[in-house]
């Protein structure tokens, strides 16, 4: 039997496996999320950790490459998960069409507790999402209209500030944001 030189053995496989697996379990066990669903923060951290050991492995071709690639991903699934959860989402968006809709320009605010967890740390500041007109309605040729919102929000002490364009076609209620 001949053995083509650079190709993985199932040796290298399993290596590579076992090192993605624990890094996965690694990580998974730094996080803390509510009981039910993990945080974004949870997942995009298990997902980094699984793409980058894969990457890593490959490239690399040993489980350093695989346990390097892991942390990497980790790091940067972590950084990326930390954006709004689902419900901040929801509440954002809730914000925005009462928004669109207002005769007038105060600013609408949902306040989102965060979720609860099983960790004797003091829990994160609540997340304050906000959307307010920043401008009014237009008509466009096809009979929709358009209106600029200023969208918020503060999370962990973190304050994001976008002023976006939503238009609305004729005789729809979904309102979908465009770029000016």
């Amino acid at each position: 039997m001949t053995m083509i030189l650079g190709a993985p053995t199932a040796a290298r496989i399993a290596t590579r496996i076992a090192a993605i697996a624990v890094a996965c379990a690694i990580a998974a066990g730094c996080m803390t999320g509510n009981d039910s669903q993990p945080s974004n923060q949870t997942t995009g951290t298990i997902l980094g950790a699984a793409l980058g050991g894969t990457v890593g492995g490959l490239a690399f071709h040993g489980a350093g490459g695989v346990i390097g690639g892991a942390l990497v991903g980790a790091l940067a699934g972590n950084l990326v998960g930390r954006a709004l959860d689902d419900q901040e989402r929801r509440r954002l968006a809730e914000a925005t069409q009462r928004a669109y809709a207002s005769d007038t320009d105060e600013a609408t605010v949902y306040t989102v507790e965060p979720a609860k967890t099983n960790s004797s740390e003091p829990p994160p500041p609540p997340t304050v999402v906000a959307a307010k007109p920043a401008g009014p309605k237009t008509a466009r040729p096809d009979g929709g209209t358009c209106r600029p919102i200023e969208l918020t929000a503060t999370k962990n002490g973190q304050t994001t500030r976008e002023t976006t364009t939503f238009c609305q076609a004729s005789g729809s209620s979904e309102l979908k944001p465009v770029s000016v």
